[in-house]
């Protein structure tokens, strides 16, 4: 914003040589007053769209709130926010322009993209938002972000759009989402989460979601949003394609390292067992070329992300078509795409004071677990029965007494049917250690 200032000063002054009289001065500060209305006009326009959700949220044995944004984008209640604004939440209550406060249901989220689907039932007239074209945005174009910044609503910031297909590999969060985000100096804070960027036709074309560092938010592709609201609304869940591959940017030392310091391509640095990828025959080293008659490359691990969209964007069961390199050879590859497996883990929370989580793809990497059997601690409670077990979060419940756990499901049935013992002895791995842990029960221990 501050350039901006100086950008409209400098121009003043240059056209300004007689400051009274100067008929370029009027025309300079006609252009302003013209600019000013157009900024009054869209900011007008698009705050009865924008809503205050407070969410009450609870971590483990913790409750607490928290303020963001929502984009009203159809009549009858429907509203986009973030999937990290109402992630865990016990109760999301929106706030209309008219004060009016609305319990929200949740429609369904899509982690990888950070957007959420909620909805809201009212007798009141509801102002959807105009939405425009992401596709058609331009570095440089003149934006505005509308949101709850630090809870004072419907605020207004005015920047311009500096950069486009950002990829953010380094966000503090489990999960890393795959868009490829619309940059902006408009100011994205605290409780901006869930709001709309706007261009100066009034249109939304994005969903802000992040800010990095001092003045640079990132804002998810309102034709992103679309395309999630769409299939929410459908089943409440995303299908993505997927192969199951790690991958790696080919970068110069590589491609000289091969014998070619002209290729371009992706390495698969491994291949996961049972999955489309093996079937097809990819191997570790294979440099995927192409991917459906389009050239893929990636000389950093932000470019990794265009053809994991790639491959996102295709549909389960669907045939496609690899060009790749095995040592000297180029082979063409048909791969049947796979489902893309769970990335949310779904949690449960024992009243012997520790949670667990459900093994994810995403988690069996993390951890660098042996497997995906079992059911992995997320916190424990100090001075509850399973603090005073000493079990630890990280560990891998794979033995209730001598009951298999093999999924979240079977942890759930095993305590339903132990539920009277007084004392548990779970069988965990630690590391590449197995451990035993004792867990009495106090509260039953005093009722005997």
């Amino acid at each position: 914003m501050r350039r901006l200032l100086i950008f409209f000063t400098i121009i003043f002054l240059i056209f300004s040589s007689d400051l009274f009289a100067s008929q370029k001065t009027k025309r300079i500060l006609k252009l302003f007053d013209d600019l000013e209305e157009v900024i009054i006009s869209v900011s007008n326009s698009i705050k009865s769209s924008v809503v205050h959700i407070e969410v009450v949220k609870k971590s483990d044995s913790f409750k607490y709130k928290t303020l963001a944004s929502g984009l009203i984008v159809d009549k009858d209640g429907l509203i986009l926010t973030n999937d990290h604004v109402i992630d865990k939440a016990q109760s999301i209550i929106v706030t209309l322009e008219s004060k009016l406060e609305y319990p929200a249901e949740l429609i369904g989220t899509d982690k990888l993209t950070d957007l959420a689907l909620i909805k809201i039932k009212t007798d009141e007239k509801l102002t959807a938002a105009k939405l425009g074209d992401s596709d058609k945005v331009k570095v440089g174009e003149w934006v505005i972000a509308v949101g709850n910044p630090y809870g004072f609503d419907r605020t207004v910031s005015f920047g311009i759009i500096s950069g486009i297909g950002r990829v953010l590999p380094n966000l503090p969060v489990e999960i890393q989402p795959i868009n490829e985000f619309i940059q902006t100096d408009a100011a994205i804070d605290p409780g901006s989460s869930g709001g709309p960027l706007v261009n100066l036709k009034g249109e939304v074309i994005g969903i802000n979601s992040v800010w990095v560092g001092r003045g640079q938010g990132f804002t998810i592709p309102i034709n992103t949003a679309i395309e999630v609201k769409e299939k929410l609304l459908l089943s409440g869940t995303i299908e993505r394609g997927w192969i199951g591959v790690e991958i790696q940017p080919l970068n110069r030392d590589f491609a000289k390292y091969f014998g070619d310091p002209d290729l371009e391509g992706i390495i698969i640095s491994d291949v996961e067992p049972n999955s489309p990828a093996e079937s097809s025959g990819l191997l570790s080293g294979d440099i995927i070329l192409e991917y459906q008659g389009e050239k893929v490359k990636a000389e950093k691990d932000e470019d990794l992300n265009k053809f994991s969209l790639l491959i996102s964007r295709t549909k389960p069961d669907q045939r496609a078509m690899l060009k790749i390199k095995r040592e000297e050879k180029h082979l063409d590859l048909e791969i049947k795409i796979g489902q893309k497996p769970k990335v949310k883990a779904d949690e449960y929370e024992t009243d012997l004071g520790f949670t667990v989580k459900e093994i994810t793809d995403a988690m069996y990497r993390r951890y660098r677990l042996e497997d995906k059997f079992g059911v992995i601690v997320s916190y424990v409670e100090v001075g509850s029965p399973a603090g005073k077990g000493e079990l630890s979060e990280s560990d891998v419940i794979k033995k209730i007494e001598d009951l298999e756990v093999t999924t979240l499901d079977d942890f759930k049935d095993v305590l339903e049917e132990l539920k009277d013992k007084k004392h548990l002895l779970l069988t965990v791995k630690r590391g590449k250690s197995k451990r035993f842990v004792l867990i009495i029960s106090e509260e039953k221990e005093k009722k005997d």
